[in-house]
């Protein structure tokens, strides 16, 4: 009788625990990603190597370059890839950034683009947002900065 209890709180626990792993690797699975391309329309050309993709949790955020989480593109040329994965689920803006002469500030040459839309003299970022295990694609088109009205100082 002892010998029964004994293994059926074995198998009990074994269960238990089998049924614990399963549903953190579950959890590990929904991996939540944002991905996408950056690329200069046809009739511009630039290396778009090394640029820097980023999320912020705000627009005062993106306007003060404190990116949440960054990553660097995929490639070299006028079309880029890029991915950032193990996103927290929540609200979003997205940039690429490429500092060409490493001033830390959008100055004139640099390579920008964002998601949302209007161009250089308008821009007009459009937040987006992410749901745990989700994946979400982009296309950003790149512009070559040139400062003019209208365009945010962004740090």
């Amino acid at each position: 009788m002892k010998r029964t209890l004994l293994t059926v709180s074995l198998l009990g626990m074994v269960l238990l625990t089998l049924i614990l792993i399963s549903a953190c690797k579950k959890t590990e699975d929904k991996n939540t990603i944002i991905k996408g391309t950056a690329y200069f329309p046809a009739g511009t050309s630039g290396d778009l190597s090394n640029a820097k993709v980023s999320i912020y949790t705000s627009y005062e955020n993106w306007n003060n370059n404190q990116p949440i989480k960054f990553v660097s593109v995929s490639g070299a040329g006028a079309n880029v890839t890029f991915q950032i994965d193990e996103v927290l689920s929540g609200n979003y803006y997205l940039d690429v950034w490429k500092d060409i002469d490493n001033s830390a500030f959008w100055s004139v040459g640099d390579y920008v683009g964002w998601y949302g839309s209007g161009g250089l003299g308008s821009p007009d970022l459009t937040e987006f947002q992410i749901t745990d295990g989700e994946t979400l694609t982009f296309d950003i088109p790149m512009y070559i900065f040139a400062k003019g009205p209208g365009f945010p100082a962004r740090k």
